[in-house]
């Protein structure tokens, strides 16, 4: 077996390599590099069909506005087809799990 595919404790294997990194909350986050295929993100409860840009994060993280989207679809209910359409929060700053400190990009542990 070559040793880079030994297995190694206490060492991490490299997820991603990029220019940056806007993490909003956990499962949240948006890696950028200057090759924008090779960008990589997650919105919890978000369809992907929408496509979020770095630009998208910044805007929640810097403003703390949450934006809505709407999702639309149909459903199959009593023998019937029903199209709906629904406003749903996006993208959410909010992370209830830390304090954020006045530099609006730290945290630390709840005083609970």
């Amino acid at each position: 077996m070559t040793k880079e595919h030994q297995v190694t404790g206490d060492l991490f294997k490299l997820e991603w390599q990029g220019d940056g990194f806007v993490g909003l909350n956990a499962k949240t986050y948006f890696c950028y590099s200057e090759d924008p295929r090779a960008d990589k993100y997650s919105s919890k409860g978000i369809s992907r069909a929408f496509s979020l840009s770095k630009e998208d994060y910044l805007q929640v993280l810097l403003t703390k506005a949450i934006p809505t989207q709407e999702n639309k679809g149909f459903v199959f209910k009593n023998s019937k087809m029903y199209s709906y359409v629904m406003k749903k929060q996006g993208l959410s700053y909010v992370y209830c799990k830390r304090k954020l400190l006045a530099d609006g990009m730290s945290t630390t542990y709840l005083d609970v």
